[in-house]
């Protein structure tokens, strides 16, 4: 099996421009250009368990959303209210704190507020399932390391700020 001669090839700051892609047939790692696409993996049932890596079940919601979260936040947020849209200029600049934020931090934060504050036409399609309760619940999901307690404090920043400018609003 050929080798990975560089594991990371993407900036932990910026969107993913390429991702390694295993091929079964040829047993190699393949750079693709783009995003790799959300999913996961069920456990092969083969014989040989070293290179039955299972199989790949997109997530087909989440592929649907990441592009016009992407194409939402090149045209400027539209839709926002002028609280997100300050919080979001304050943690897109670089120079605002010591440690600038993950992409992936930034994206999940993103899609949470696309979810609630993007206007109804960016949504067309869109099918949020729900559990049935009194409460919507939306998530997000970072790998380790992602940094989940930051985008949960980012998440109630944003909450609390909105409500408190806009105590009517739900």
């Amino acid at each position: 099996m050929a080798g990975i001669d560089k594991l990371i090839i993407n900036s932990a700051y910026r969107e993913p421009e390429h991702h390694w892609k295993y091929d079964m047939n040829g047993q190699t790692f393949v750079q693709e250009p783009g995003r790799r696409p959300a999913g996961y993996f069920i456990a092969g049932q083969g014989t040989n368990q070293y290179n039955d890596i299972g199989k790949f079940i997109e997530l087909d919601l989440v592929n649907k959303i990441r592009p016009r979260v992407k194409a939402w936040r090149e045209n400027g947020y539209p839709g926002v209210t002028g609280v997100t849209k300050k919080l979001l200029e304050h943690w897109n600049d670089k120079d605002a704190r010591q440690y600038q934020f993950f992409f992936c931090q930034l994206d999940a934060m993103e899609t949470l507020i696309w979810l609630v504050e993007a206007p109804a036409a960016e949504k067309v399609g869109i099918d949020i399932p729900s559990d049935g309760g009194a409460f919507r619940r939306i998530c997000t999901k970072l790998c380790t390391g992602g940094g989940k307690t930051t985008v949960m404090a980012m998440l109630i920043a944003w909450m609390v700020c909105n409500k408190a400018t806009y105590p009517q609003d739900k």
